[in-house]
């Protein structure tokens, strides 16, 4: 596979005291996989223990292994019709998968809801919004 036009893939999740940390981590690994991912404590409004999961690849490898497991799961087409609103001015592209599905290992956006947010930091030369577009039209194919 060429190189992808990626600087880095971050990927965060929220584990509620309800939920077992285990199933929110394999959503996590199912989402974005390679790396360890970075875990961190906090309480919630009501003094609820919250953990945040969260993981960053920066390396080639990995990226290419997360973007071969999402084009298999048709994540690109899908995020098609949407794509510019999905675009920042600093070239991260967002989306949302479904925590609840991808620790079943299935892959799907999801608009609302307990969510893995991804972030996706784009190469685009100059780093202009019209390049970046250009960068993300080429990774995201038209749906067939």
């Amino acid at each position: 596979m060429p190189s992808l036009p990626i600087h880095w893939v971050h990927a965060r999740t929220h584990c509620q005291a309800t939920e077992d940390e285990a199933k929110v981590a394999a959503a996590l690994d199912a989402a974005v996989a390679g790396g360890p991912a970075s875990r961190e404590d906090l309480v919630g409004q009501f003094g609820n223990p919250v953990v945040v999961l969260a993981r960053l690849l920066e390396a080639a490898p990995d990226i290419r292994s997360t973007w071969r497991r999402w084009t298999g799961a048709r994540l690109p087409e899908a995020l098609q019709p949407d794509l510019d609103a999905r675009l920042d001015d600093d070239g991260v592209l967002h989306f949302r998968l479904d925590k609840q599905r991808a620790a079943g290992g299935e892959l799907v956006l999801l608009r609302e809801g307990d969510a893995i947010d991804v972030q996706v930091k784009l190469k685009a030369y100059p780093a202009k919004p019209e390049e970046i577009r250009k960068v993300a039209r080429g990774l995201v194919p038209e749906a067939v």
